[in-house]
């Protein structure tokens, strides 16, 4: 079981909440099926019949638009790809009767063990080449996928044959359990993609603007690193009603004061926390003309402690900062209270998390003595690495471990260097990295292997920990969880009490996301799964009054 390559998450969401309105749930519900005998609604209006629609604008950040072949796209390109391509399946929103739903794949099943699974595809889907999505295409984009081997491929390893017994049937056969409905609905690596658009052309054809997908939108423009413009596909599958968006256009803007202008002269329809910091958002919805979008996310803040450099070589010296640590003071200024304490490295509110809080609380007289218990009672000093705009909560524990003769550099750099150093340089990255964890599939395993499985190479285990026992449980747990979810949320637990003993980081929050949106636009709805992604599809814009 080899590493992915996908890019940590290291990029801090800066969010708020205020008094402004908060954007009222849709006037629809998700669709809940059961994920094995899924039957999908028919579109209200049939694929090809044209309607009224209009523009909308999206703020966004240059990773957005930095690869654009599904295959290979590993940063922020699938909040473009939930527009332009489909998935086999679809992670529903929060409280939804079933996690999983339908997108081509309109129903599946798999077999007692978990090693084969069968899905059925939706009938007459187009791509935008006009070719037909049927087994024969999906079976070319996972084997695509598969031996292209980069970001978050690695969810297919498990995939050794895939058969397409009929056109609209695939089976996929495993060398061992995982649940393959989730993995198909990931927002990286499991896109399906026209063979007949794609062809013989070279990887960078994706990058002149092209797309081989079925979603409702094509790429219709593109400028690298300024701006990508969609446009509707007529004979999407689901079908077409008045008012729905005709036209999306991202803008890449670095720049807060640039995105608060474009914002207040009504240049755009939605921002999140990436493009505006919180006294933004929050005079821009004082008006009435944007409202402010607060809901819970799958992200989770947290502070890696390198394990081969020292100070923090030392579990002792690990479990001082933990309990220094101000975790309600950070709770309380960082996104206003809105975000809650963290239960360990799993969400809350994903299954096979820790049942209470982190168990460390704030207590400089018990850091004190296990810093004087590892030769440290004089004091020390260490690195906290993060990047531009990302003081708040650095700054906050800086104050905190003064009290207790502990001094924190704050060391701020790019994204990129402070990955590329941390992943080249053990011995001498930061002695403390910050951290925001977004998972690839929505389970125990994503969050646990991702940052805390051991590697030969670091890639995101920015900490370094090593623990073949905690490696042998979650592998174990992962494979369990198919078949018995019950047990592998014990193991997923004990693993967990692992990290906590060892203190392998310092576990803060579990985040809210904020997203500011256009008041006349209504239908929008924050799927988690998804961070920040706009499905733009399921939003109408009410016609201003005559």
């Amino acid at each position: 079981m080899h590493s992915p390559k996908r890019p940590l998450l290291l990029a801090l969401f800066v969010v708020v909440l205020s008094a402004c309105s908060v954007i009222p749930p849709p006037a629809t519900t998700a669709p809940s099926p059961a994920p094995t005998a899924t039957t999908a609604a028919s579109p209200t209006q049939g694929a090809g019949q044209t309607t009224p629609g209009g523009t909308a604008r999206a703020l966004a950040e240059t990773g957005v638009m930095d690869d654009l072949d599904p295959s290979t796209a590993c940063m922020g390109e699938f909040k473009v790809f939930v527009n332009v391509y489909d998935t086999l399946t679809r992670y529903n929103l929060p409280g939804s009767a079933e996690q999983i739903g339908p997108g081509l794949a309109t129903s599946w099943t798999h077999s007692d063990d978990g090693r084969t699974w069968t899905f059925k595809l939706r009938q007459g889907v187009k791509f935008h080449d006009g070719s037909e999505v049927n087994a024969a295409a999906v079976k070319y984009s996972v084997e695509r996928t598969k031996k292209a081997g980069v970001c978050s491929a690695y969810m297919l390893d498990p995939i050794q044959a895939i058969d397409t017994p009929d056109p609209y049937t695939v089976v996929f056969h495993l060398d061992r359990p995982v649940s393959l409905d989730a993995i198909m609905a990931s927002p990286y690596q499991s896109w399906i993609m026209s063979p007949t658009a794609i062809g013989d052309h070279p990887h960078d054809w994706f990058a002149q603007g092209h797309d081989a997908g079925s979603g409702p939108y094509r790429i219709a423009q593109f400028e690298p690193a300024q701006r990508l413009v969609l446009q509707r596909f007529d004979d999407y599958w689901g079908g077409w009603q008045p008012n729905q968006i005709d036209t999306v256009i991202f803008e890449v803007v670095m720049d807060n004061a640039v995105a608060e202008q474009m914002v207040a002269a009504g240049q755009t329809d939605f921002a999140t926390s990436v493009a505006l910091q919180p006294e933004q958002m929050t005079s821009l919805a004082a008006n009435g003309d944007y409202l402010l979008d607060a809901s819970p996310s799958y992200l989770n803040y947290f502070i890696f402690l390198n394990h081969r450099r020292a100070p923090t070589d030392d579990a002792r010296v690990r479990q001082a900062l933990a309990y220094s640590f101000p975790y309600d003071e950070v709770q309380a200024q960082f996104t206003l209270g809105k975000s809650t304490r963290a239960h360990g490295a799993v969400p809350a509110n994903v299954w096979g998390h820790m049942p209470e809080v982190w168990p460390y609380n704030y207590d400089p007289g018990k850091a004190k003595s296990l810093l004087e218990e590892a030769g440290y009672g004089e004091g020390m000093e260490l690195t906290i690495g993060y990047w531009p705009g990302g003081d708040m909560i650095p700054l906050l524990w800086q104050a905190a471990l003064a009290k207790i003769g502990v001094k924190l550099n704050l060391e701020t750099t790019d994204f990129d260097t402070l990955w590329e150093k941390g992943k080249s340089d053990p011995e001498h990255a930061p002695q403390a990295t910050v951290a925001v964890g977004f998972p690839d599939v929505i389970d125990p395993y994503s969050y646990l292997h991702l940052y805390f499985h051991s590697e030969e190479q670091p890639q995101f285990n920015m900490g370094y920990y090593r623990n073949p026992e905690f490696d042998a449980l979650i592998d174990a747990a992962h494979l369990q969880g198919v078949t018995d979810q019950a047990g592998a949320t014990e193991k997923y637990i004990r693993a967990q009490d692992m990290l906590t003993e060892d203190a392998a980081a310092i576990f803060a929050l579990d985040l809210v996301a904020f997203h500011l949106i256009r008041s006349d636009l209504t239908g929008y709805a924050n799927n988690p799964a998804y961070s920040e992604a706009v499905f733009w599809h399921d939003l109408r814009r009410t016609p201003a009054a005559e």
